[in-house]
């Protein structure tokens, strides 16, 4: 990356020594010709266009237009007799100009994709929810399948709840995205609260939670599931002059895990499919 920025900034530099030298000595006459300043013109024409797409382009771009000034250049010496009236520095300036910017331009959106690919990857590693404290959904995908494999080598209990809170995006438009943050925060220490220490708790999504649960049998999950509706039905939030008591509605959904599940995303499919049934 060093290296980039090192080439970034020398074409940079030679790109403003250029227009530098066109202005001082291309351009420093006493009656300059308005094809100069026409010319002039077209050399930032090809600095965008190499900068904005690649050399290649930007090289293209600038060979039709020293063609078509060549070209005149020929047609008023041959015809007229004027050609010593035109610079023929623009020749070699307009395909300085777009090599150049072009090379700038590449070398900027390499940067910029290394560190857009660093990123994400950084966004890979990350297992944690900055809001809540909870493990992400990345954590949640690789312990489930670490669960799952356990249970289904050892035989034991394994049950997953999904608690989703309803009316999310109401609950946005109301509260504003710090305060709805700040009740998320809340509802996730209720649900660690009520959850024992062997159970693992992440957020998944906005106004998602999800809790795997060893060795838990169903009528087991139903007592947490029943104690955290019931504490997650009233959130104090608390401002700075007061304390709000606000009222929300969760669904809960409980699976149990067996073996002809065949995925993390088939038991999770299971779980949030008894959302709906729960009322």
């Amino acid at each position: 990356m060093d290296k980039i920025r090192k080439n970034i900034d020398i074409f940079f530099l030679l790109l403003i020594i250029l227009i530098f030298f066109t202005v001082t000595f291309v351009l420093d006459e006493a009656e300059i010709l308005f094809s100069s300043y026409l010319l002039l013109g077209f050399s930032f024409f090809v600095i965008v266009i190499g900068y904005y797409t690649s050399t290649v382009i930007g090289l293209l771009a600038s060979a039709f237009l020293v063609f078509g000034y060549g070209s005149f250049i020929i047609y008023e010496s041959v015809m007229k007799n004027r050609a010593l009236e035109y610079s023929f520095w623009w020749l070699i300036l307009i395909p300085m100009f777009s090599f150049i910017a072009g090379r700038l331009g590449d070398n900027t959106k390499e940067i910029i994709d290394i560190a857009t690919d660093y990123e994400r990857k950084l966004d890979d590693l990350i297992t944690v929810d900055e809001i809540t404290g909870l493990d992400n959904i990345n954590e949640y995908i690789k312990e489930l399948e670490q669960e799952m494999k356990r249970a289904s080598r050892h035989g034991f209990n394994l049950v997953l709840m999904i608690i989703e809170v309803q009316y999310y995006r109401n609950l946005l438009a109301i509260y504003g995205r710090a305060q709805t943050n700040k009740i998320m925060s809340i509802m996730s220490n209720i649900i660690e609260k009520d959850t024992r220490i062997e159970d693992k708790r992440y957020k998944i999504l906005e106004n998602r939670f999800a809790i795997i649960m060893p060795n838990t049998s169903i009528a087991g999950a139903a007592k947490v599931k029943t104690r955290l509706k019931e504490d997650l039905k009233e959130v104090v939030l608390h401002g700075k002059n007061k304390a709000d008591k606000l009222v929300f509605s969760v669904k809960v959904g409980i699976a149990k895990y067996e073996t002809s599940i065949e995925s993390t995303f088939e038991f999770t499919d299971i779980a949030e499919r008894e959302l709906e049934f729960d009322v």
